[in-house]
């Protein structure tokens, strides 16, 4: 077998090439990691975020974010951090005087930082959902910059995974809340109030600062759930995703 050098190792890790066992321990002077490490590792996928947004209006051309959350997780050292952001009053107050609808163009840009960043990325219904309307609203706030490129990092769609590796149609559904009951063990989830959500277009609400945490915390609350039923769900699925 021919050996390779350690920049050709990195260059095959970066362009996602199979690797062996003892060029993951050699490329980042390691040596027994666990299977699935390797197994990530060896396909040159280390940098995971499971994120979630918050929107107000489900179509992107009447609403915009509220707030974004992640779940960092290092495959290599298992370390894990949260990273967010939300809307400040001064983003709201910028577009009011602006008479646009962009309050969310400096969030999106700080989301766009933490995208740039990972190998995977992983949340429940973020083909359908997540994804299109980031993108949908980073063209609208003429920051057509921050739409990541084909191949910029690979996706992991949890609903999908639920759907078709467990199919609980008929048993509550493929829905974060169910798939945290039936795969994580758990459902954390808070509900849903649409009169919270919709008193953040108006920044002079007494209620503001208080109904934006509890939509913060939401959100929060469902990248953990959402991280831990990745954990389980990654075992029974091939290393890597499918293109962003």
């Amino acid at each position: 077998m021919r050996e390779l050098s350690l920049e050709q190792i990195e260059k095959r890790f970066d362009n996602h090439q199979k690797l062996h066992s003892f060029e993951v321990d050699e490329l980042f002077g390691v040596k027994n990691l666990d299977d699935e490490q390797y197994r990530w590792l060896e396909k040159g996928y280390r940098d995971v975020l499971v994120f979630d947004i918050e929107t107000l209006n489900f179509d992107a051309r009447m609403g915009f974010l509220i707030c974004w959350y992640g779940y960092k997780w290092d495959i290599l050292t298992g370390e894990t951090e949260i990273v967010y952001d939300h809307l400040e009053p001064s983003d709201m107050k910028g577009s009011y005087s602006e008479r646009n609808h962009d309050f969310d163009k400096r969030i999106l840009e700080t989301l766009a930082e933490e995208i740039s960043k990972c190998d995977i990325l992983a949340g429940h219904y973020i083909s359908k959902f997540d994804i299109p309307y980031y993108t949908m609203r980073c063209h609208l706030t003429k920051q057509d910059d921050l739409v990541p490129e084909y191949n910029d990092c690979r996706i992991i769609d949890t609903w999908r995974i639920t759907k078709t590796k467990y199919n609980m149609y008929n048993s509550g559904g493929n829905s974060l809340r169910n798939a945290g009951k039936v795969i994580a063990g758990y459902d954390d989830k808070t509900s849903v109030d649409l009169d919270i959500w919709k008193s953040i277009y108006y920044v002079k609400n007494r209620d503001w600062k208080k109904n934006l945490k509890y939509i913060c915390d939401h959100c929060e609350i469902d990248v953990c759930q959402n991280y831990d039923l990745l954990r389980k769900e990654m075992l029974r699925i091939n290393a890597g995703g499918m293109s962003i």
